[in-house]
């Protein structure tokens, strides 16, 4: 299976989860603001490098681990990542900065 067959079905499960998420959320906060690419790739460095990221790893960025892993595998592959990103559920900085 082509990557591209099934990164779109992992983008629109977050942009779902996220769009409920946010409808559901009257305190929506600055977490909630989609990263820039340039800004994603820096955290993602940061945070994983080169390997998938655990729950740990995610901890300091992503509040809601279950909604970035999109396939459930307990771990956020890149493509997870960056889908999360681009609907808010990834932070710019680190928890308590």
């Amino acid at each position: 299976m082509s990557a591209l067959k099934w990164m779109l079905p992992i983008a629109a499960v977050i942009a779902l989860c996220a769009s409920h998420a946010l409808a559901n959320n009257t305190n929506a906060s600055a977490a909630d603001v989609p990263l820039t690419d340039d800004e994603c790739r820096a955290i993602w460095n940061t945070a994983a490098g080169r390997s998938d990221l655990g729950r740990d790893g995610a901890k300091p960025y992503v509040d809601d681990f279950e909604s970035v892993d999109a396939n459930r595998d307990q771990k956020i592959s890149n493509a997870e990542f960056k889908a999360g990103c681009k609907v808010g559920l990834v932070h710019k900085f680190r928890k308590g900065e």
